[in-house]
Parts: structure tokens; sequence; C-alpha cells
């Protein structure tokens, strides 16, 4: 039933980053991730940001405007497989990816991307081409 004017729409939770898709997730869905998967793979909790609350949601801000959501996950999930903590540094931190991790990871990640869009395209191409020939045979 759809719903009228009047009603407001339905408050979507934004920390709940494992049932929303990438395309909404926002600054608070991040440091939900981040507290999440620290507490996870490296069991410290609570989560602390590299420098300060603002200045990490503005790093996030920005990367996610420039990058995209889904590729900064995709960029983030990476940094997590390979970040092994120390004594020093025994969390990841968003601002720590930003700063210093994902400007190797992107570039590979948007070149896997890229090619996957051309192996689709070849096979759409040479479908077609099977087809013209099924068509003419």
């Amino acid at each position: 039933m759809p719903r009228k004017k009047s009603e407001p729409k339905p408050k979507i939770n934004r920390s709940d980053w494992r049932n929303l898709p990438d395309s909404e997730w926002n600054v608070r869905t991040f440091h939900a991730y981040f507290s999440d998967m620290n507490a996870e793979c490296y069991g410290s909790s609570p989560y602390l940001p590299r420098r300060n609350w603002a200045f990490e949601q503005g790093a996030l801000k920005r990367a996610i405007a420039e990058h995209g959501a889904e590729l900064l996950r995709q960029a983030f999930d990476e940094c997590f497989r390979t970040y092994r903590p120390t004594r020093e540094y025994p969390i990841l931190t968003a601002g720590f990816c930003i700063a210093y991790r994902i400007n190797g990871i992107i570039p590979g990640l948007v070149a896997k991307k890229a090619e996957e869009e051309r192996r689709a395209a070849e096979l759409q191409k040479e479908s077609v081409s099977y087809s013209e020939v099924a068509a003419w045979l």
C-alpha cells in the first residue's frame, strides 16, 4: 500500500552497515563499519579515530565524494585484509586508511572493474555475432 504524502519516510538506520546497500552508506555508516570490524578483527573496543572525530568525519566525507561509497568500502575491506596491527597501532582507523592506504589500493580496484566491464562487453559482442551466424545458417 503506498504511503500518504503526509506520512514521513521510514527512517534508515545508517549504522546498520551489514544490511544497508553500499549506495546508501555515509560517514556514520563507515564509522560503525570501522568500529565493528576492529572489534571483530583485532578485539579492540571502543573505536577511537586517528586524530579526532571532526578530522575523520571530514576525511570520510571527502573520500566518499571523490571515490564513491562502493569503491571506498572495497578499498577498506582490502585494508582490513592486509593490515597487521602493531603495539603502537593496534587498530585500523578510517583516517589512517584514507591518508596512507587507499591511494595504493583504489587504482587496482578501478583497473579490475574496467577489465571486468571490458570482458562483459566482449562477451556481449561475441554473443551477438554467434546469433548472427545462427540466423545465417
